[in-house]
């Protein structure tokens, strides 16, 4: 049966990145900004009835929390920046590519430039691919995102198959886009590629290492959310106690993990929180409103954290945002 197909691409810059919330689709995230500097952010797609084939490109650190579809399973890996990026707390070998079940959780995390690859298709239809080419399915992960490491060359290999689809798709959307023969094909092969590379890799072993980093990945996540509740005054000796690890152990866990302390990753979940509501705010919404919502009580101090972070004062994107919604009506 031939496939119909579209393609996408968009360009995010400023501070765009931080309400890119669909770059997988079917699934949901948010953008942290860790510096200034002017960011842009490239996303593409093609889809192929319901399989998908996505890429971000980021010039600029960024932090990345959601959830992966829940309809399919995602295969992703690092196309450039893999030695700068951890998923879910755990560092990316050079031929790592990462299985995501239906669904799981996802921490990106990348301290430079990086750019990554996701195709997403439904289980059953990748299974059959297997079955047909290999004779037996492929042991995919449970419950939780896993890596698997390829044969050399392996990945290089399958950034070439998405770029070059990527490719031929935005080459054909001036004149149509891709004809319903040409995307079964390109789907099929695409298919094949994925299925041919995870068959021809080594036995995935669990290590206590991973299953450590799994655990410090739950811990974090538990105290952002802890953190982010209605508890804002809420110190980080008692964080310590409640998740029963003590201070010195949890700054050490995050500072491993996620190359930071406890403190300023929270600093920087809310201070995005802010910049978010700022971003989308209506005519009666106030600088303080914003603020007071997302734990400040102190407004010249949250103003001057502000600005180290995004370079400016909250009531200058406030202006900003409101100017472009004056010029939208």
């Amino acid at each position: 049966m031939p496939f119909e197909s579209t393609y996408l691409r968009h360009t995010y810059s400023g501070f765009e990145p931080a309400q890119a919330f669909n770059v997988v689709y079917g699934g949901s995230f948010e953008h942290r900004l860790l510096s200034s500097k002017c960011a842009t952010m490239v996303h593409q797609r093609l889809t192929f009835g319901e399989i998908r084939l996505e890429t971000g490109c980021y010039d600029f650190p960024v932090i990345a929390r959601g959830s992966m579809p829940r309809d399919a399973i995602c295969i992703g890996f690092m196309a450039e920046g893999g030695d700068v990026t951890r998923y879910n707390t755990v560092s990316i070998g050079e031929e790592d590519i990462q299985i995501y079940p239906a669904g799981v959780e996802l921490l990106y995390h990348a301290s430079a430039s990086s750019r990554w690859i996701n195709f997403t298709i439904p289980e059953e239809r990748l299974q059959e691919t297997a079955v047909a080419r290999t004779g037996r399915p492929l042991e995919l992960p449970g419950r939780f995102a896993s890596s698997v490491r390829l044969r050399a060359g392996g990945r290089a290999a399958l950034t070439c198959l998405a770029d070059d689809a990527m490719g031929i798709a935005r080459s054909l959307e001036p004149t149509g886009g891709i004809a319903a023969e040409l995307a079964t094909e390109m789907c099929q092969s695409m298919t094949a590629g994925y299925v041919d590379a995870l068959a021809a890799a080594p036995p995935v072993c669990t290590s206590d290492g991973s299953v450590t980093e799994q655990r410090h990945h739950h811990l974090i996540l538990a105290c952002e959310r802890l953190v982010m509740s209605d508890e804002a005054d809420i110190t980080l000796s008692e964080i310590a106690q409640r998740s029963g690890y003590s201070l010195r152990a949890l700054q050490l866990i995050f500072r491993r993990s996620v190359g930071m302390t406890p403190g300023r990753w929270f600093l920087n979940a809310r201070l995005n929180g802010a910049l978010r509501d700022l971003l989308v705010a209506g005519p009666t919404c106030t600088v303080a409103d914003v603020a007071f919502r997302w734990g400040f009580r102190h407004m010249s101090r949250f103003s001057e954290q502000y600005r180290k972070v995004f370079g400016e004062l909250p009531g200058r994107t406030l202006i900003r945002s409101r100017e472009r919604h004056e010029f939208v009506r």
